[in-house]
């Protein structure tokens, strides 16, 4: 049963990357993959960065 809320939970990231990615290639043709760095702060405060790349190099990110 773990494992297939495992399996849910990366399908469901997965999703909403490629979302993000299909978004952000219509307004910007040039990006063609994302990063996704979560970090963990103090007191248990978590920050996601993204990071939008072309052939792999950096053009532009968020993060919250």
């Amino acid at each position: 049963m773990q494992d297939a809320h495992h399996a849910a939970r990366l399908v469901a990231l997965q999703s909403a990357l490629l979302s993000l990615l299909a978004e952000q290639a219509e307004a910007h043709k040039h990006v063609d993959g994302i990063t996704l760095t979560l970090s963990t702060l103090e007191h248990g405060i978590y920050s996601i960065d993204l990071t939008y790349t072309h052939h792999g190099l950096p053009v532009a990110g968020e993060g919250f």
